[in-house]
């Protein structure tokens, strides 16, 4: 039981690290989304936008790698519980 809790809460947060690394790269290169912070941000707006969500984008990676390496034990059998 406790297999199957570990394995959906690692997919939940895969799919939530996975939505917001598709906002970041909307809002650093999609030029829609560019617009929308640089009309916030009026101090070498295009530049800072770019690389704040380039960071976070990165930084994000790395949550995305980890997770996989989870899932991926946790599938093959390699994850267990033990009750004491």
């Amino acid at each position: 039981m406790e297999l199957i809790i570990f394995k959906i809460v690692v997919i939940i947060l895969l799919i939530r690290i996975i939505a917001l690394q598709i906002g970041h790269l909307y809002i650093a290169f999609n030029k829609d989304g560019n617009k929308m912070q640089v009309d916030e941000i009026l101090k070498d707006p295009e530049k800072y936008v770019r690389y704040d969500h380039i960071e976070k984008f990165i930084d994000n990676m790395f949550w995305v790698v980890i997770f996989i390496i989870l899932i991926i034990a946790a599938f093959s059998g390699n994850v267990t519980f033990v009750n004491q």
